[in-house]
């Protein structure tokens, strides 16, 4: 028996490595056979490796100022309960069909070339992040040596990072997810040191932190909408990158492991000591500038010190722990960044092999979704981050609620549905995402609701079984065999 990998190789299934890493390379396009399935705890090091990035650090520290300590740690549990439970929810549809996101759609949501816009979205989010990530880098760096941001400087700088990302996404994603439970406890060993400086050396008193109550103005309501306006839009997000892992779980224990880890890293463990750091560290880094920069007044100084909240945030490793900080930054993102670049080449693969059949090579779309990465760089995608995410999470949000409407509420009805035949097209989810999707921009373009992206999951979830049966399977559409949308058997 053999398989095809994304390369359109085909191997015997005795030759296939059992790691991890290898697996996600030889399954990409077919269900993950049972003999291969892994532990929940060891499944969890990835989602949990993409939790403890520089973003996620970002957002929950950025999320503490605009709302305090309290707010923010009541709107990140609330995100992390509705994290875990769409978690839970898609990881299972993945767990029983042992696909990943983006072939899961094609049977459930929106048909086998339909789920092109599955992929579109789940690439567009992970190579986002893996710009976003480079230019974190990107200005730690300037930090650390003190080099000035030229034309030069981004060319040489990004070059080297993303020949690195294309490198370690092609011959080293094995060394980099056998890594990832190291270089998880070597960052957050480098932020406790951080937190114990900040604390318990320079003497700083963390109730200060504790009773911070943020820069928003008004009552409950104000700062919990401004926190989780910046949080919220990520539950779609580590979601829908825990589903992709869900494949390989052995049991549904597994999977609950699985669907729990993420969202509680990201949205519990970072936004305190994400806290913690910025908010307690702010007066050295506004010391830092100020002697860096003569002449440079408090005032400026501290509008500097809050920009890198978001625009810079390996500054505080760097400024707390020099070369010890900066080397961390860079061991814990290439991680990371290698499995961005890797989860961005194979959707874009899955989105052209559902268009035309044909899988290209998945080094020549880990270049491609590098150069995407750049491009997105250098459209100033760091600076409009929190935009970014709340309108992205619109997309990601919509496109999780449909699958689970399609996998709970319409196929439960279906007694018998084997897939011998799967849509081309489901009008009825493609129509679904986009409108909920832009229903939900909308309100926030226009001011009139900060959390539009609630309201297109809320929306799709409700508007696709209805239109479902206004368009039932086979509307408009011709179908193929399950044969053509994966190479194995569901």
């Amino acid at each position: 028996m053999s398989l095809r990998t994304p390369d359109g190789m085909a191997v015997g299934t005795q030759s296939i490595d059992s790691s991890l890493a290898a697996a996600a390379e030889d399954h990409a396009l077919v269900r993950v056979p049972q003999e291969e399935r892994k532990g929940g705890w060891y499944l969890a090091l990835s989602p949990v490796s993409v939790a403890t990035a520089l973003v996620l650090f970002a957002i929950g520290g950025f999320a503490v100022v605009l709302a305090g300590f309290k707010v923010g740690l009541i709107t990140g549990l609330v995100i992390a309960v509705i994290g875990a439970v769409l978690g839970k929810t898609l990881s299972m549809i993945a767990f029983r069909s042992g696909v990943s996101s983006t072939i899961t759609s094609r049977f459930f949501g929106f048909g086998q070339k339909g789920s092109v816009f599955g992929s579109a979205i789940f690439a567009f989010m992970i190579i986002g992040f893996l710009a976003m990530e480079s230019a974190l880098l990107y200005e730690g760096t300037l930090l650390m040596f003190g080099w000035s941001d030229s034309w030069l400087t981004r060319i040489l700088l990004y070059g080297a990072l993303t020949l690195a990302w294309i490198a370690l996404a092609i011959f080293g994603l094995k060394v980099a997810l056998r890594s990832s439970l190291v270089m998880i406890v070597i960052t957050l060993a480098v932020a406790l040191y951080m937190v114990i400086y900040i604390y318990g050396i320079q003497g700083n008193n963390p109730m200060d932190v504790f009773n911070y109550t943020g820069v928003v103005e008004g009552g409950f309501w104000a700062k919990f909408s401004a926190a989780f306006a910046v949080m919220g839009a990520t539950a779609g997000t580590i979601s829908l990158v825990t589903m992709d892992f869900a494949r390989y779980a052995r049991t549904q224990r597994d999977v609950t492991i699985l669907a729990l880890a993420g969202p509680l890293v990201q949205n519990i463990l970072m936004l305190v000591l994400g806290a913690l750091i910025v908010i307690g560290g702010m007066p050295q880094v506004i010391d830092y500038l100020m002697a860096r920069d003569a002449g440079l007044t408090p005032e400026a100084a501290a509008a500097a010190a809050g920009g890198f909240v978001m625009s810079n945030t390996g500054a505080f490793f760097v400024i707390f722990a020099g070369w010890i900080g900066f080397i961390t930054i860079y061991a814990s993102q290439a991680k990371a960044q290698a499995i961005n670049a890797y989860s961005g080449s194979l959707s874009l693969v899955n989105m052209i092999d559902a268009l035309t059949g044909w899988s290209p090579g998945r080094a020549v779309m880990v270049v491609v979704a590098n150069i995407i990465g750049l491009l997105m760089i250098g459209a100033g995608i760091l600076h409009q981050f929190a935009a970014y995410l709340a309108y992205l999470g619109c997309w990601t949000l919509a496109m999780s609620a449909i699958m689970i409407a399609d996998y709970f509420f319409v196929r439960r009805h279906i007694k018998e549905h084997n897939f011998d035949r799967v849509e081309n097209w489901n009008w009825a989810g493609l129509l679904t995402l986009v409108a909920s999707s832009v229903i939900g921009m909308g309100l926030m373009y226009t001011g009139i609701f900060d959390l539009g992206f609630i309201i297109s999951g809320v929306l799709a979830l409700v508007l696709y079984p209805a239109l479902r049966k206004l368009l039932p399977e086979g509307t408009g559409t011709t179908f193929t065999s399950k044969s053509e949308a994966m190479v194995e058997a569901l």
